[in-house]
C-alpha cells in the first residue's frame, strides 16, 4: 500500500489523535464512527490525526469510506501491526487479505480468544502502534486522544499515552466491554481478570462516551471512575451527505398504473446468534395466506447471506422474491435503503443483546423509512418507538411477527406506511455527533490548561 502524503496541519486548528483499529478501507459498521468522526471534527474546530493498523485479514473492504477521508484530507497513520490477522495477510503476499470464515472458524477463533488473549486479540498491534504514536506526538502538537473500542486493546493504548504525556483521553465505547455481548468467559478467573483490567485501563480515562444510556449505567455501577460523573451518552449516527446523494439517486420512475412492488431491504452482515430465519417464517406465513400477493412482495438483503440462510429460503421455497444484493459500498447501501418501502431489523437471542443498539439503526432512522423489527425488549426497541415508523415484535412470537408484517404491508397498500418526524432524525447527525465531541474536547482543553 502506497504511503499517504500527510496533510500539512494549520494553526488556529487544534489536533486530536484518533486510535481506530477498524478504520477504512476496512468496510461493515465498526469503521463509521471513528471514520465519520474523522470526516466532521475539522467543521468543529478539531484536526484529527488518525492511528490505525494496515487492514490485515478482513471480511470487507469499502474503498468509498476512504475516498471520502481522502477527499477531505484527512491524516492517516498506519503501521505493520503483529497480529494473527496480519500475518495472515503477509503469508497471502500483501498487506490486506480478504476473507470470508466459515461459521465454525469464527466460533472457534472466539473460543481461543476467550481462553488466551485479553482484553482482546488485538494486543499485537499495541506496541507497533505505540511507537508510531510517539512520533506522532513529536511531530503534530497532538492536543486529546480519542480512543474507540472495540477492540479495547485501542484503550490500553491511550493508557499508555496518558501514563507518558498526561494528554487529555476521551475513551469511547461502541460496545460494552467487560459485559459485551461478544464475549464468553470460560472460567471465573477470566471474568475477574478482565474486570480488572477494565478498571485500570479506565482509571486513565479523562471522559468515557458511550453510544447508549445502557452501558452508561452499566459502567456507572462497577467503575470507580465512571461513578465520578464522567460518562456521556453520544450516539451512533447516520452521515446527511450521503443520504442527500441518496436521495438524488434514488429511483423515481412512475409504476405501471395499478400494479407496484413492495420491497422490504435488512441491511448488514447477519453476525454469529443472528439471523434471518424468523423473517422468513413470517414472509411464508404471510404468503400462504395471500398467494395472490406474491407477484408483489420483494425481500433484499445487503451484507451477505450465508448457505444456511440458503438453505431456509430454499426449504420455505422463497427463492422467487429474495434478492442478495451481497456486500455493497455504503454510498450504495444507503441508496438501497432509500430505494426502500421498508426496513427489517433483529437482534437474535443473544445474551445481553437487550443493551446493544446496532449501527444500522441509525441509517434506517436516518433513510426515515419503517422498520419492521423482531428483537427483545431494550434500547433498541425504545429507541424505534420513539423513532415512530415501527412495527415491533419480540423474538419468539412467530404469529404476531407474521400479523406485524401483514399489518406492514397493507398499511404500504393503503399508502398509510408511517414515517418519523426530521426533528427527530436530526438529533443522530454525524454532524451534530461530530460537534458533540468537538465540545467535549474544548471543555478538557480548557480544564487542562
Amino acid at each position: 500500500m502506497e504511503k499517504q502524503e500527510a496533510p500539512s496541519l494549520q494553526p488556529p486548528a487544534k489536533t486530536v489523535l484518533i486510535i481506530a483499529y477498524y478504520f477504512p478501507p476496512m468496510g461493515g459498521s465498526g469503521v463509521q464512527r471513528p471514520a465519520k468522526l474523522a470526516k466532521y471534527l475539522p467543521d468543529y474546530g478539531w484536526n484529527p490525526v488518525i492511528l490505525a493498523p494496515e487492514p490485515g485479514a478482513y471480511y470487507q473492504f469499502d474503498e468509498s469510506l476512504l475516498e471520502e477521508l481522502q477527499h477531505r484530507r484527512i491524516h492517516i497513520e498506519r503501521v505493520k501491526a503483529r497480529t494473527f490477522f496480519h500475518f495472515m495477510a503477509s503469508a497471502a503476499g500483501g498487506e490486506r487479505l480478504q476473507v470470508q470464515p466459515k461459521e465454525w472458524k469464527t466460533r472457534l477463533l472466539s473460543a481461543v480468544t476467550a481462553w488466551f488473549f485479553q482484553p482482546d486479540n488485538k494486543t499485537g498491534w499495541i506496541e507497533p502502534a505505540l511507537e508510531k504514536a510517539r512520533e506522532l506526538i513529536a511531530r503534530n502538537k497532538i492536543q486529546a486522544v480519542i480512543a474507540t473500542a472495540p477492540p479495547y486493546s485501542n484503550l490500553l493504548l491511550a493508557a499508555r499515552l496518558k501514563r507518558e504525556y498526561g494528554l487529555p483521553v476521551i475513551m469511547d465505547f461502541r460496545d460494552d466491554w467487560l459485559e459485551s455481548h461478544w464475549i464468553s468467559y470460560p472460567t471465573r478467573w477470566h471474568y475477574r481478570r478482565m474486570k480488572a483490567i477494565e478498571a485500570k485501563t479506565l482509571a486513565a480515562a479523562d471522559l468515557i462516551t458511550v453510544v447508549n444510556e445502557a452501558y452508561k449505567t452499566a459502567l456507572l455501577k462497577r467503575v470507580e471512575r465512571a461513578r465520578a460523573g464522567q460518562v456521556y451518552v453520544i450516539p451512533n449516527g447516520y452521515d446527511p451527505e450521503n443520504f442527500a446523494k441518496g436521495i438524488a439517486g434514488e429511483v423515481s420512475a412512475p409504476k405501471a398504473a395499478g400494479f407496484r412492488t413492495f420491497t422490504l431491504l435488512h441491511s448488514g452482515r447477519f453476525y454469529s446468534g443472528i439471523a434471518p430465519d424468523a423473517l422468513l417464517v413470517s414472509i411464508s406465513i404471510f404468503l400462504k395466506r395471500n398467494p395472490e400477493q406474491r407477484s408483489r412482495f420483494r425481500v433484499q438483503f445487503q451484507g451477505g447471506l450465508t448457505d444456511a440462510h440458503r438453505k431456509v429460503i430454499g426449504r420455505l421455497q422463497l427463492n422467487d422474491i429474495i434478492e442478495d444484493l451481497g456486500y455493497v459500498p455504503h454510498q450504495r447501501a444507503v441508496e438501497n435503503l432509500m430505494k426502500a418501502d421498508a426496513l427489517f431489523l433483529t437482534l437474535g437471542n443473544i445474551p445481553k443483546i437487550e443493551a446493544v443498539t446496532p449501527g444500522k439503526v441509525f441509517e434506517y432512522i436516518g433513510s426515515g423509512k419503517p422498520v419492521l423489527a423482531y428483537l427483545p425488549e431494550g434500547v433498541t426497541a425504545d429507541l424505534l418507538r420513539s423513532y415512530g415508523a415501527a412495527y415491533i415484535c419480540g423474538m419468539n412470537e412467530a404469529i404476531e411477527q407474521a400479523k406485524a408484517l401483514e399489518k406492514m404491508y397493507r398499511d404500504w397498500e393503503g399508502n398509510t406506511l408511517p414515517r418519523a418526524e426530521s426533528a427527530f432524525k436530526q438529533q443522530f447527525s454525524r454532524k451534530t455527533i461530530a460537534r458533540e465531541f468537538g465540545g467535549l474536547l474544548d471543555e478538557l482543553q480548557e480544564f487542562s490548561k
